[in-house]
């Protein structure tokens, strides 16, 4: 189906035939990636009298029981009820079917030493920089701002493994403050990235960059005023051959009423309308 549309004062088209899907399959009781010491996604067929849940073990049907954690076992969408008090489900706040959003590649650097420290870091972290994200979208040229609703982040090197890496206790790379107020200085709504975390994985529990993302106090779980809602997505896995550049996102969750839910996020290819 071809869906027409009028956005940044042109004419567009997607093919919903053709999505780049960029979340990560998880494969329950095999290879997937795991953060934050979480344990592995895993199903187990239901038994109870007579019946089992496995037609393999002589069952009429396949029946499961998923037990899972969004925030550790593979790609996730969360929102601002991730640090503070209020219940704030995600499903609340993500509402929008179609997104304008724009894909870019960044290497993380290295955070510096001594003096040249970066504030939160340690010596040895990786880190994507406001220059080094600057640099990457620099590289796009001329966006509209209308296309940065979202904001898709590919991290170099760029294979495979992530969609399997065992990320706990590796201190993977992270967002610098600055990058995140650049972040929202460009009117981000939705951030998308392939790491398990926009923050460091040891922080002392400050999740800087979450709290600049949702407009949070550095510190307390308190709720502001009601903010436009925002979400992040973690550890997606966007291939190669996915140039970077703009798209229409459609960003798919269940309807969970928690702070966090595994995630299905769709990229669709713009065609300018004649």
């Amino acid at each position: 189906m071809i869906l027409a549309f009028n956005l940044a004062g042109g004419s567009w088209q997607i093919d919903t035939d053709a999505a780049h899907d960029i979340s990560i399959p998880l494969h329950f009781n095999g290879p997937q990636p795991r953060a934050f010491g979480i344990g592995p996604a895993i199903s187990t067929s239901v038994e109870a009298g007579s019946f089992v849940g496995d037609t393999r073990r002589g069952g009429a049907c396949n029946c499961e029981t998923v037990t899972l954690n969004p925030h550790g076992n593979g790609t996730h969408t969360e929102c601002m009820g991730h640090v503070v008090d209020a219940r704030v489900a995600v499903a609340a706040v993500l509402r929008e079917p179609f997104v304008p959003s724009v894909l870019a590649s960044v290497t993380p650097l290295n955070a510096g030493n001594g003096d040249r420290m970066l504030e939160g870091a340690a010596v040895g972290d990786r880190v994507i920089t406001r220059r080094a994200l600057v640099n990457a979208l620099e590289g796009l040229g001329s966006v509209p701002r209308e296309f940065f609703s979202a904001l898709v982040l590919r991290t170099l090197p760029n294979d495979d493994s992530k969609l399997s890496a065992a990320y706990s206790g590796t201190n993977p790379a992270y967002l610098t403050q600055a990058a995140m107020h650049l972040i929202r200085k460009l009117g981000v709504r939705h951030l998308l990235l392939d790491l398990p975390s926009v923050d460091r994985e040891e922080d002392e529990g400050r999740l800087a960059a979450h709290r600049i993302f949702w407009d949070l106090p550095a510190e307390g779980h308190g709720r502001p005023a009601p903010a436009e809602a925002r979400t992040i997505t973690e550890m997606i896995y966007v291939r190669d051959h996915i140039a970077d550049g703009c798209y229409m996102l459609n960003l798919q969750i269940p309807h969970f009423m928690l702070d966090a839910a595994p995630s299905r996020p769709l990229l669709f290819e713009l065609i300018r309308r004649q």
